[in-house]
């Protein structure tokens, strides 16, 4: 009795794990891909980092205008723990979704 009760909590954690396994990964990549990412493009904790990606884009436009995509991605590159939460959040919305199909 103990013994099939055993075996059975067994294969629900080896069924929990394979289940959580897209979840859990698609959380972690963007929590801490979409920091990585926004930094390596050039914004950084102290703005616009000199011969990057965001200051040829920034060269391109000019003035930035307050709400616009540039402007977001500044922001989101000055608070990278943020960010890795907004990633967080967003990974949890693709593993949820993965766990559907």
């Amino acid at each position: 009795m103990i013994g099939e009760a055993v075996y059975f909590i067994f294969l629900t954690l080896l069924t929990l794990r394979k289940e959580l396994l897209i979840p859990v990964a698609a959380v972690a990549v963007c929590a801490i891909g979409l920091p990585a990412i926004i930094a390596a493009v050039g914004f950084t904790i102290g703005g616009v980092l000199a011969g990057s990606i965001a200051a040829a884009i920034q060269s391109s436009i000019g003035n930035v205008v307050a709400g616009s995509l540039f402007a977001l991605l500044q922001s989101l590159g000055t608070i990278p723990l943020t960010t890795a939460g907004i990633g967080a959040a967003i990974g949890a919305v693709i593993g949820a979704v993965g766990l559907l199909f």
